[in-house]
């Protein structure tokens, strides 16, 4: 699955039958084109024939704590992203050269507030409505690609510590550990900064990688900034590094990815006071997923396993998160677009940071019922056990929340796939 893709989803939506950079479909299910549709599914094949790939998605979380946390309450939000890939050896005769660029739009109102929760839950992005760069940026192969560099206003979020079975999931983590986002200065998507990042496949299954971000100076909320202010930046540099193994649906059997690496954060932000003059930050990773039920190599139906932890140092908010779970593509023979997925994290957090809540316990339970290609429908169920409550004033007792259930709904909507417009791939 192309990167441009899963920028249109991150952090709100995933895809049925994508995992592991296939997205093949199985057996039935599926939905012949309708004529009516043809001159838009043409218009992305004349699109690529230029050199051009475009997509655009819109994923709508509604989402409700019904019991425990900080009050019950209904908080929705939206997501709507559009991007393009320019093949610049089609375009301009440039070999194994891309310029990708992406825009992204949020509004609505986090769940965390209510749930009394701080950690774990992810449907925490909203925004007003505003359309903000997610990132422009070129990417050069060399030596056939087996060398590929990026370089522009990007941000580490698709290539360190990325699990694409994680963004299937609503409220839990994607694409990084959900605590990685709390633990540096390092802005997700859709905040990007000047940076780039080097991937060297010493095998086509074996990679090393290592990147370089400046810290982007950001408004007290990010999500309302238009993304084109390039130059503030404040002090320090985020530098990720990974090795990895990764296999897919069309080279295994039982295709797998795993992943070992680390960051080191040199901002000048120290979260733990009483660790004086110890400003840099860094953690060290370790993840994992397999599949380990696979009937039929001719389709993608299949049963994985997954987990992972990451580690922060000791001037960190958080001593560190382990997950692991399970997720199915086609639970149903007869839809093998569906999926589900149940997942179980561990947040341990810093004792003298947060003494009161040390650990925090989050599960989530989902179906994603594939309507059509493109058009999915995902029920789910969130528990969050010991919710953190890390937003207490500094000063001010500690409020032990009851333990919160979210339930909720998205509705995924990605027009590339229901119109079957072309994904980019690197020459």
């Amino acid at each position: 699955m192309s990167k441009m893709r899963y920028g249109l989803y991150l952090g709100v939506t995933a895809l049925a039958g994508v995992l592991c950079l296939d997205p093949r479909s199985a057996h039935a299910q599926a939905v012949p084109s309708a004529a009516p549709f043809d001159p838009i599914i043409n218009f992305g094949q004349t699109l690529k024939n230029n050199g051009i790939y475009f997509d655009a998605a819109y994923a709508y979380d509604f989402a409700a704590v019904v019991s425990g946390g900080k009050e019950n309450g209904i908080m929705p939000i939206g997501h709507f992203s559009t991007a393009a890939v320019f093949d610049l050896e089609t375009i301009l005769g440039i070999p194994s050269a891309s310029i990708h660029i992406g825009f992204d739009q949020r509004a609505g109102i986090p769940i965390e507030g209510i749930a009394g929760n701080t950690a774990g839950l992810i449907t925490s992005d909203q925004g007003p409505f505003q359309i903000r760069l997610g990132y422009l940026y070129w990417e050069q192969g060399f030596w056939n690609d087996r060398l590929d560099v990026t370089l522009g206003r990007t941000n580490p979020t698709f290539d360190f510590a990325f699990s694409d079975i994680s963004c299937t999931f609503v409220g839990q983590i994607c694409a990084q550990p959900t605590s990685w986002y709390g633990n540096n200065l390092n802005g997700a998507y859709p905040i990007s900064e000047w940076g780039g990042r080097v991937n060297f496949q010493v095998t086509p299954e074996v990679y090393v990688r290592a990147g370089v971000y400046q810290h982007q100076f950001n408004p007290p909320f990010p999500y309302a900034d238009h993304g084109f202010a390039w130059w503030p930046s404040t002090p320090g540099a985020f530098i990720p590094m990974e090795i990895g193994y990764q296999t897919s649906y069309k080279t295994a059997q039982y295709p797998a990815k795993y992943d070992i690496g680390g960051y080191v954060d040199t901002a000048i932000a120290n979260a733990n006071t009483f660790i004086g003059g110890r400003n840099a930050r860094g953690a060290w990773y370790a993840q994992g997923q397999q599949a380990v039920w696979r009937p039929d190599r001719n389709t993608n139906q299949s049963l994985w396993v997954f987990g992972g932890a990451i580690t922060y140092t000791g001037n960190s908010g958080q001593w560190g998160q382990y997950y692991g779970g399970l997720f199915t593509q086609g639970p149903i023979y007869s839809r093998p677009r569906d999926t589900a997925g149940f997942i179980a994290s561990l947040y341990v957090n810093n004792s003298q940071i947060n003494p009161a809540f040390n650990k925090e316990y989050d599960f989530e339970l989902n179906y994603g019922f594939s309507v059509i290609p493109g058009i999915t429908f995902k029920p789910f169920a969130d528990l969050i056990v010991n919710p953190t409550n890390g937003g207490t004033p500094a000063g001010t007792p500690p409020v032990q929340y009851h333990n919160a259930w979210v339930l909720g709904f998205q509705v995924a909507i990605d027009l590339g796939q229901a119109f079957e417009w072309p994904t980019f791939v690197p020459h």
